[in-house]
């Protein structure tokens, strides 16, 4: 039987789990239901660390400011790393789980007593910074997510949702009733079940590799 799947994400043509699922015949819908949109932003504090949880936040970052090459950057995920590096930085710290309190647990003790500011969307999740010291954390919003109208979303086996925001522009437009949902991390699925979703498959950590394994274990 072949297989379908909704991604909320755009997937560049050099995607892994692109040809992963191509190459196994799946039938393929990716496509992003959030618009991401720039907010202006004043860096006004010294730190010692820079942080960031998405591409998306690296890019609208490094278009309006510069870090010090002498400011350790952390970030979450092979994919933020990867555009990191597309700017010349080299990440310092990469958090691998699909868990944020549990990359906080992680990053905490690498922090030590020195200062890290966040940039992320506005509203967005606390979870990894509520595990580090209150007074050592700084938050600079950088962007908001708006959701997709009127999306029409193909019927499919599996959907697999990268944010809470892409989540509920989903459900905004179509139901998960009888699919197999993958949600990218435990925020993500969190925000899932308090909406009534269940049985929820979250992969170990955020990247194309955990989710094409995955996908293998799941579908039959």
């Amino acid at each position: 039987m072949k297989h379908s799947i909704f991604i909320s994400r755009n997937l560049p043509e050099d995607s892994h789990l692109l040809a992963y699922l191509l190459e196994n015949d799946w039938e393929v819908h990716h496509r992003s239901l959030i618009e991401i949109v720039p907010i202006p932003f004043e860096v006004r504090k010294e730190t010692d660390w820079i942080f960031l949880s998405s591409s998306n936040g690296v890019r609208i970052l490094f278009d309006g400011y510069t870090p010090s090459k002498n400011v350790k950057i952390g970030v979450v995920g092979n994919a933020t790393a990867e555009a990191l590096r597309q700017h010349g930085y080299e990440p310092a710290f990469v958090g691998d789980s699909g868990d944020m309190h549990e990359v906080g647990r992680h990053f905490a003790p690498v922090l030590g007593h020195k200062s890290v500011m966040f940039f992320g969307a506005e509203s967005g999740s606390e979870k990894l910074r509520s595990e580090l010291p209150e007074k050592q954390v700084h938050f600079t919003p950088i962007y908001r997510t708006e959701s997709a109208l009127q999306v029409e979303i193909p019927e499919t086996e599996f959907v697999y949702l990268t944010s809470p925001s892409n989540a509920k522009a989903y459900l905004n437009n179509a139901s998960l009733h009888g699919k197999h949902t993958i949600a990218i991390g435990n925020t993500t699925a969190e925000f899932l079940s308090a909406q009534g979703v269940g049985n929820v498959h979250i992969p170990s950590a955020p990247n194309e590799e955990h989710i094409i394994g995955l996908l293998r274990r799941i579908a039959h």
